[in-house]
């Protein structure tokens, strides 16, 4: 039994048979639909569903953090056995998931809990937590794990285009102009997040010109170097095949991990969002 327990929250959007696999606990943040349905990312709904209620039916949605009790009862549990906890989230600049595992820990001042700020998203995020169970699961110490979790977290990189910049808008996300000229032009903006924030890079015309640019700028920011990656899409599969295509047999790195966006991220980036993480290894 690992003496180190890895936990996160849903945003990190882990393949569930991976966070079994490396007994990752996942905290669910809440959607809420026509500010009167609430579900648990993940649980209570599935990325299809979601989908369905957002594009094809137009329904409201916004999102919301665990309350400090969510994280509380986890952590109760895990450290009950003398286990210690690390407890990585979704970036603090776009919620405040972070300040509610803290919150949490502090109401438990005898266990042994580090919360870090993963200053990602999705499989930004994700990809720093299988990696420090992978850790924790070969026996390496806290310190080595904290060590390996900082590593990523300052040298990580997520790159990715959505088909309207309205979702990120109706969040708060990005500015609203910016939005507006995307859906008049067709523009097709290409993001990415700097510490933990999202900004824009360039804008596009047309999607497959997007993917393309989206390609040469992975392949000159990990240059020949070693890395690790994945690969996300909101309900796009084919998009997600076509930039698998182009962008693995340019990048020194084992298989991707694949991953669609769950209904928190979905909310924020809508249906076709398509990006890649990068760390060097």
């Amino acid at each position: 039994m690992n003496l180190i327990k890895i936990v996160t929250d849903s945003t990190a959007d882990l393949p569930k048979d991976l966070a079994a696999k490396y007994d990752i606990t996942v905290v669910p943040l809440m959607v809420i639909f026509n500010d009167n349905e609430t579900f648990r990312d993940g649980v209570d709904i599935d990325t299809e569903q979601f989908y369905i209620r957002q594009v094809e039916r137009k329904e409201y949605s916004r999102t919301s953090q665990p309350a400090p009790a969510e994280f509380l009862c986890v952590y109760k549990e895990l450290s009950s056995s003398g286990s210690s906890v690390i407890s990585i989230h979704l970036s603090s600049a776009l919620s405040g998931t972070c300040q509610s595992a803290r919150m949490a820990r502090d109401m438990l001042p005898d266990a042994d809990i580090v919360v870090i700020d993963s200053k990602q998203a999705s499989m930004g995020l994700g990809m720093i937590v299988l990696e420090a169970a992978r850790a924790a699961s070969e026996g390496k110490n806290k310190d080595e794990i904290i060590g390996i979790v900082r590593k990523m977290v300052s040298e990580g990189m997520l790159y990715f285009i959505v088909d309207t910049l309205e979702f990120l808008a109706r969040g708060g996300r990005i500015g609203k102009a910016q939005a507006l000229l995307g859906n008049i032009l067709s523009i097709k903006p290409i993001l990415y997040l700097k510490d933990g924030i999202v900004q824009p890079l360039e804008k596009t015309r047309g999607r497959a010109k997007a993917i393309d640019r989206l390609v040469q700028i992975i392949e000159k920011k990990a240059g020949k170097r070693r890395v690790k990656c994945s690969l996300i899409h909101g309900m796009d599969p084919a998009g997600m095949e076509q930039l698998y295509q182009k962008i693995v047999p340019l990048l020194n790195c084992d298989e991707p991990v694949c991953s669609t966006l769950g209904a928190v991220i979905g909310t924020h980036t809508g249906l076709g969002a398509l990006g890649i993480t990068v760390f060097p290894e």
